[in-house]
């Protein structure tokens, strides 16, 4: 907050820390408040570390004190027993709220929290109520995986996910922040291997999957080779140095030797910032967002979209299903 406020001194925000301490039950003077933000600025803690070392000695701590106060509030976990009993006595069916209501009310808040303009962060009741009712999928976001109901909402993720990937002959893509989720590409590369041994080894398997990473070109490379490497055929469109769409998009020739089902390539691949607008040029039944990536340039209509954002490796393979550990 320090740091919003060092940043735009002249804009007229308020900041307000809501908070629960189990000794306190008002929140503290105006002296004691000084005391404590003069301290944080004191601090050694390595997270803090980025704050403190742009704002020790540099930010207007008095100026600051105006514009903060703090709100005592109750204890999370009867924070949240509140909030379900007042979506319960709402009208929500209790079956649905520690899995499907509660996670998604959350998730909803902070979308619409992080909304630019102040008209479209304004929440009506009997509207949010009726978003909630009408939701039939469980949200897998960062807000949502913090909550302690986080094993449960994964294995009923897991289920409704379940009845998708089991079907032979869905076309799927997969469009996966690798920077956000795995930096060195190691842990995709083994996705993408487990993947297939899950989904894509059957002679049935007739719907080659496309996997689409939002990655720098140097790690994109070295996903390529990594895949190469590993024995995992693909294809990227390149014909030389040139990218040929048709060429992306054919069908792999498929080939029977002995019992095995052969397959010119069993994979397509391509880099989000390159070719991530073709995604619409041939529209899949299954669409996966995967990690911390806006996927608002692709076109939804008649697809069964799949939002799993801000979920390590461990957990996407759980959740896919190609994995049953996700610690």
């Amino acid at each position: 907050m320090m740091k919003g406020f060092h940043s735009n001194p002249g804009a007229k925000i308020r900041y307000v820390l809501f908070a629960h301490y189990p000794n306190m039950n008002e929140p503290p003077t105006s002296e004691a408040l000084l005391k404590y933000l003069r301290e944080a600025l004191e601090s050694k803690n390595k997270d803090l570390k980025k704050f403190t070392s742009q704002l020790h000695g540099k930010v207007d701590v008095e100026g600051f004190l105006p514009r903060f106060s703090m709100e005592i509030g109750p204890a999370l976990d009867s924070l949240c027993e509140r909030v379900k009993s007042a979506l319960k006595n709402n009208g929500i069916p209790e079956g649905d709220i520690d899995t499907l209501v509660y996670p998604n009310a959350i998730h909803l808040i902070a979308k619409i929290s992080s909304e630019h303009s102040l008209s479209d962060r304004v929440v009506r009741k009997t509207k949010f109520l009726d978003q909630l009712g009408s939701i039939r999928k469980t949200a897998i976001s960062r807000w949502t995986m913090a909550l302690k109901t986080r094993k449960a909402i994964l294995e009923a993720k897991r289920k409704e996910l379940k009845a998708h990937l089991n079907l032979n002959t869905r076309i799927r893509c997969l469009v996966i922040d690798a920077e956000g989720l795995d930096p060195g590409g190691e842990g995709l590369v083994l996705f993408v291997k487990d993947y297939l041994d899950t989904y894509h080894f059957k002679q049935a398997h007739i719907s080659t999957p496309t996997f689409c990473f939002s990655a720098k070109s140097e790690t994109f490379d070295d996903i390529r080779l990594r895949l190469h490497n590993k024995g995992i055929r693909f294809a990227d469109g390149f014909i030389g140095n040139h990218f040929d769409k048709s060429h992306f998009f054919r069908d792999p020739i498929c080939s029977r030797k002995s019992s095995e089902n052969q397959r010119e390539f069993q994979i397509r691949l391509m880099r989000w910032e390159d070719h991530g607008l073709l995604l619409n040029d041939q529209k899949c039944d299954d669409l996966f967002i995967i990690g911390a990536l806006d996927g608002s340039s692709i076109r939804k209509r008649d697809v069964e979209v799949e939002q799993l954002s801000a979920t390590s490796l461990k957990e996407l393979k759980y959740l896919m299903g190609v994995s049953d550990v996700y610690d």
